[in-house]
């Protein structure tokens, strides 16, 4: 099985090629992740980035080299901070933000999919609250994370500002 790691920063995975955009300690294959990434088609099993999505400006291509690089009956594994966590605005190099149908334009179940041909099975999508987390511990909120999985939509709707979300995750299959 060929993972990737991608956009790793300090975050080295071990069974993973590990990838960033700068040369740190643990990291395997130095790219620009905004160009052509260097990989053949349909090399990886896994897709894994956790924090990276939010700072990039064309999202589009991102998922595009993504889908390219991902093998049919693979598995892209997304972390992004939800548009109500308070360092989605905060980092200034934060360039656009996530909500839990975010992904949903890049499915054929979306009536604005006209934006690009790059589609995606979305597997599994979950919204994330933590009592607190640092960058060593963190402790979900389950009670709180199961309440709003019965209707993501409710809760962005009418409750999202009261009680903001820390996290989106995302589970894409690419449809090949």
């Amino acid at each position: 099985m060929k993972r990737l790691n991608l956009g790793c920063g300090k975050d080295i995975r071990e069974g993973y090629v590990n990838l960033d955009m700068y040369q740190l300690p643990g990291v395997d294959v130095v790219a620009d992740i905004t160009k052509r990434l260097p990989f053949e088609d349909d090399t990886f099993d896994e897709v894994f980035t956790a924090h990276v999505l939010e700072h990039m400006v064309d999202l589009d291509s991102i998922l595009r080299e993504l889908h390219r690089i991902t093998k049919k009956d693979g598995v892209i594994r997304i972390f992004v901070p939800h548009f109500t966590n308070f360092g989605a605005y905060t980092d200034p190099t934060h360039k656009r933000f996530f909500g839990y149908f975010t992904m949903d334009y890049y499915t054929d179940n979306n009536e604005m999919n006209f934006y690009t041909p790059v589609r995606f099975i979305i597997r599994k999508k979950k919204l994330f609250f933590y009592i607190t987390k640092t960058s060593r511990y963190s402790f979900e909120n389950k009670p709180l994370t199961w309440l709003v999985s019965l209707s993501p939509l409710v809760y962005e709707r009418f409750f999202c500002w009261i009680i903001p979300a820390q996290e989106v995750y995302y589970e894409l299959e690419p449809v090949k």
